[in-house]
């Protein structure tokens, strides 16, 4: 389980490959645009639950967050389309 600084560490290279920006990714989470800005600047002093909607958000954007290894870091990664779905 990656801890939450390294879950931070990742939320804007997640939201770009998402394609979405600060205020499309703070009204799909239902927070604002400087709770994600802050985020992405490294801040630490926002709630788990702010981090777990902007997370979801996120995901429901198609972007899926690769656990941390012994050898790497966390990552994101593009959710592939399904085969029955082009």
């Amino acid at each position: 389980m990656d801890t939450i600084f390294e879950q931070i560490t990742i939320i804007r290279a997640a939201r770009v490959l998402a394609g979405l920006s600060q205020e499309d990714l703070a009204e799909a989470a239902g927070v604002s645009r400087q709770i994600v800005a802050r985020l992405e600047g490294g801040e630490l002093n926002t709630s788990i639950g702010h981090l777990e909607r902007i997370r979801a958000a996120i995901e429901k954007a198609g972007v899926v967050f690769i656990p941390s290894t012994a050898e790497r870091g966390p990552g994101v990664a593009k959710r592939r389309k399904s085969r029955a779905n082009p």
